[in-house]
């Protein structure tokens, strides 16, 4: 059985349904987070910052991420400590992500504090990291911190993204699982601000190099 198949609505929306009231998210008959509004009865999912529907691939692999979530039996809460994505994953790359972070470094790199602006619907808090820090709640119990440095004489822009560290309690007891949840969360943030940062402007997405958005690390 695929991935997609393995982890498609009809599979696994009884766990995803158990999270209201739990984990951090409130009792209803929609889940909001992220920037997303997922409609339990349907499973479909609105992104509410680039004002469109998830596809059905993206919608599974928010699906994957929800089900380890709501594996979670102890809600041990944020440690205040962070953990960097490469301390997550030190064996696993993403070529998406990594093309994301060049694109996103290339856009604010010259003007950080332009971060701010962009990541406004995601309803961030400001971080005092670097030149320019962005902390949204992926999911109500994984915050995920993004730091942009300007570049110098003789230095280019540079950006770390950070996770608390507890993320991997909340998304599985297998490495495995965990890396890739975690690579497609920060592959969706930095897709998606890459995205708005174009539609504020009204400029083709299509004019940047960029991974993409989805929710997974492959396409």
């Amino acid at each position: 059985m695929s991935f997609w198949e393995l982890y498609s609505w009809e599979r696994v929306r009884d766990k995803i349904r158990s999270l209201p009231g739990r984990l951090g998210f409130e009792k209803g008959d929609k889940l909001s987070f992220f920037g997303l509004t997922l409609d339990l009865e349907t499973g479909y999912i609105y992104d509410n910052v680039l004002e469109e529907y998830l596809s059905q691939k993206d919608r599974i692999g928010m699906y994957f991420i929800l089900s380890l979530y709501a594996e979670t039996k102890i809600d041990v809460g944020e440690s205040g400590e962070f953990i960097s994505l490469r301390q997550i994953c030190p064996f696993v790359h993403c070529p998406n992500l990594k093309k994301n972070i060049a694109a996103l470094e290339m856009i604010f790199g010259e003007n950080p504090k332009l971060l701010y602006t962009v990541a406004k619907p995601f309803d961030f808090k400001p971080a005092d990291l670097g030149d320019a820090a962005i902390k949204v709640y992926a999911l109500p119990r994984i915050p995920i911190t993004l730091v942009v440095w300007a570049g110098e004489e003789g230095l280019p822009p540079s950006s770390e993204i950070l996770f608390d560290k507890s993320a991997p309690h909340y998304l599985s007891g297998e490495t495995s699982a965990v890396c890739e949840a975690a690579l497609g969360l920060a592959r969706a943030l930095t897709g998606r601000l890459i995205l708005k940062f174009a539609k504020n402007l009204e400029m083709n997405a299509s004019a940047i190099e960029f991974g993409g958005c989805g929710y997974t690390c492959a396409e």
